[in-house]
């Protein structure tokens, strides 16, 4: 619920108990005409709009600008009756004008308009007046009905102020806990859409708009903005997914690097950044961050993106204040945003720099030359064709890489060795992915990379090293591996045997299928074999007749 809903709901409840309290002083005050049909129905009537007021005011049906505008219109309705009863001969004599008093308290509380409250109590001093003139009452008790209307109008209106005052420090608290809560959370998480909704979520709240959004410009020049993140108090609405920039309201606000804040006071609703839902207000903060200085140029600024916050509800208007917590909380994410992007620029110079040295390891063996680069072909082929994600993909792309880096830890003499490995030389040999994998954990890759390279040669039947994995312990992206690395060793040649024929190293793989491989990757390494990537990489393997003479 947003603060602005909470505020209505707040001052409607009061007033719900304010003409409880009128209700019950009316009945003590006319205790003994409630015989009268017409002051039972006056107070029946009163009693019943006062019910009407609680149900619409309920929270489950969201009427909360509804309940208020009716307390209001509610407040005024009972300061005239208090007073215009007078007129009826049932009602002569009785000091209803006295519970005038909660209702000039209450108007003062809720409204803060001194307009409507000088109007109100005007109107109800006047009235009071013409029904004591018209009863013959003494000018005294004219004037002291007026001076209680009036006093209790000022007093109200005191009230209000110190009420307003404290309401203000009340927001600024709770804004800035909204602020402290924010960092905290982009400080606690590296989960960057999660985190800028959270941020966005408690802009919309604070400020009592209806939706926003969060759009951030490509990596590379400026040639569009892309939504991050969106949130909306009534559920999903259409937010623009591209803009360019200079286009729409968040477009010229990220061209220009300056924020802007709009209303609409037609009654045709406009239209920003295509969002077509009624909106009447809108407000746009650039997301600036500083780029780094070097030897070149200074620093200077950098608009990464666009906060956007769209209102629906009439006569809202976004002020400085709400100006002021959306560049702070822009701030922040334009730093969270800078951090991300450069952690991702780091991270895949650091990969490609492992990447370059895996493939510079490998050169040292003419035999094992470019077999990371074909497992990783292989491994990717696969993965697509068995419906694997972007970020899966990534991940075998990157392990299938780094595979073999820990054969650095393994002697030449070994690794060029012109004839089969003795039993001492293999156990040497077997190091290598535990060496891989002591090299690559510290640097921050993900679990799925570190299980590569760690465990591409184990088996489904436990048989496997280092770890002695089996079944359910390799996961799919694991048996990819297994398949694609004993596929490319076979279809490779080495110093004590010749290329094999593709039938052959299919063969292999069918007999080692359910115990070493996994079956259903063998097969759809089957079907690949037809696709023109897999004739171009292993076109040896598949002249059969030359690699058999081999």
């Amino acid at each position: 619920m947003s603060i602005e809903a909470r505020s209505h709901g707040l001052w409607t409840r009061a007033a719900i108990h304010i003409r409880w309290a009128i209700l019950a002083g009316m009945s003590l005050l006319t205790l003994d005409l409630l015989r009268d049909p017409l002051v039972l129905g006056a107070l029946g009537l009163l009693a019943a709009s006062n019910v009407v007021l609680l149900f619409v005011s309920k929270p489950r049906f969201k009427r909360e600008e509804l309940a208020a505008k009716l307390a209001s219109a509610l407040r005024f309705v009972d300061g005239l009756a208090v007073t215009g009863l007078g007129f009826l001969p049932a009602f002569q004599g009785e000091k209803l004008w006295l519970l005038g008093v909660p209702v000039l308290i209450g108007e003062s509380m809720s409204s803060r308009s001194v307009l409507r409250v000088c109007v109100l109590s005007a109107t109800m001093v006047c009235i009071q007046a013409a029904v004591m003139w018209s009863s013959h009452q003494s000018l005294n008790d004219v004037s002291t009905s007026a001076g209680v209307l009036a006093a209790s109008a000022f007093i109200g209106m005191v009230l209000a102020g110190y009420r307003s005052k404290e309401e203000r420090l009340s927001m600024r608290d709770r804004r800035l806990g909204t602020v402290l809560d924010c960092g905290a959370a982009f400080a606690a998480s590296r989960d960057l859409k999660a985190t800028t909704v959270h941020c966005l979520k408690g802009a919309v709240n604070e400020t009592g708009a209806s939706c926003g959004y969060v759009m951030l410009s490509e990596e590379e020049g400026r040639g569009a903005l892309i939504s991050e993140a969106a949130y909306s108090l009534d559920g999903e609405f259409q937010f623009p997914i591209t803009l360019d920039f200079g286009f729409g309201l968040s477009g010229y606000v990220a061209k220009m690097g300056q924020p802007i804040a709009v209303t609409d006071e037609s009654e045709e609703h406009s239209e920003f950044d295509g969002v077509t839902v009624g909106v009447r207000s809108a407000i746009s903060v650039p997301l600036v961050t500083q780029t780094s200085p070097s030897m070149a140029r200074a620093s200077e600024e950098q608009v990464l993106g666009v906060m956007t916050l769209l209102s629906t509800k009439k006569k809202h208007v976004f002020g400085e204040e709400d100006m002021d917590l959306l560049r702070t909380l822009g701030s922040l994410i334009a730093v969270a945003v800078s951090n991300a992007r450069l952690e991702e620029k780091q991270h895949a110079t650091f990969v490609r720099t492992l990447e370059s040295f895996a493939t510079a390891l490998e050169a040292r063996d003419e035999y094992t030359q470019g077999h990371s680069q074909r497992v990783c072909e292989v491994s990717l082929m696969l993965g697509d064709r068995m419906g694997f994600s972007p970020e899966a993909m990534e991940e075998l792309r990157i392990g299938t890489v780094l595979h073999d880096i820990g054969k650095i830890g393994v002697p030449d003499a070994i690794l060029s060795k012109p004839s089969r490995l003795t039993a001492e030389e293999f156990e040497n040999m077997k190091r290598h992915p535990v060496i891989g994998y002591e090299i690559c954990r510290p640097l921050m890759l993900s679990d799925g990379v570190l299980m590569i390279i760690r465990n591409h040669h184990e088996k489904l039947d436990g048989s496997g090293y280092p770890d002695g994995l089996k079944g359910g312990e390799l996961p799919l992206s694991l048996r990819i591996v297994c398949v694609a690395d004993a596929f490319d060793a076979m279809s490779s040649s080495r110093p004590y045997r010749g290329v094999m024929a593709m039938s052959d190293v299919l063969a292999e793989l069918s007999r080692g299928a359910g115990t070493q491989f996994d079956p259903v990757v063998v097969e759809t390494l089957k079907e690949l074999m037809h696709t023109e990537r897999m004739r171009e990489l292993y076109h040896r393997n598949l002249e059969e007749p030359e690699a058999q003479a081999a």
